[in-house]
C-alpha cells in the first residue's frame, strides 16, 4: 500500500485529467462535424478518417498512459476521485467552445467536487521522516 503522494504524482494525475478533458472536447467537436449519426459501417469509416476524431483518440491514449504512471505511485482510492475534475474542465470547456449552458446548480456541483478532493488530499498521510542513524 502506498502511503505518501509526491508532487510529481499529483502532476501526473492532473495532466491525465486535463488530457482526458481535451480528448472529450475534441470528441464533441468531431461528432458535431458529423451531423446526425446512426451506427453504420459508413459512419465508422468516416470517424476513422476524421482528423479531429483521430486526434481526440490520441490524446485519450496519452491521458491513459499518464494515468497508468500515476497509478504506479498512488493508491487507486486516492487517484480515482481526481477524475471528477474532468467534469469541471469539460463543463467550462463546453460552455466556452460549444456555448453550452452552465447553470448555478452545475457550479454548486463543481464546488462540491473540489471540496471532496480537498478532503481526500488532506487525508493522505505525509511521508515519515527517515530516522537519523548514529554510528
Amino acid at each position: 500500500m502506498k502511503t505518501s503522494i509526491d508532487r510529481q504524482t499529483i502532476g501526473l494525475l492532473l495532466l491525465s485529467v486535463l488530457m482526458g478533458a481535451i480528448g472529450q472536447l475534441l470528441l464533441k467537436a468531431a461528432t458535431n462535424q458529423m451531423g446526425d449519426l446512426k451506427l453504420s459501417l459508413d459512419i465508422l469509416l468516416t470517424f476513422a478518417t476524421n482528423l479531429t476524431f483521430i486526434l481526440s483518440m490520441a490524446i485519450y491514449f496519452f491521458s491513459a498512459v499518464l494515468w497508468l504512471l500515476a497509478l504506479l505511485k498512488a493508491d487507486l482510492s486516492f487517484a480515482y476521485p481526481f477524475l471528477s475534475l474532468t467534469y469541471i474542465a469539460v463543463l467550462f470547456g463546453g460552455a466556452f467552445f460549444f456555448h453550452e449552458n452552465v447553470t448555478p446548480l452545475r457550479i454548486v456541483g463543481c464546488v462540491v467536487i473540489i471540496g471532496g478532493l480537498v478532503i481526500i488530499a488532506r487525508g493522505e498521510t505525509k511521508p515519515a521522516a527517515e530516522p537519523v542513524q548514529q554510528s
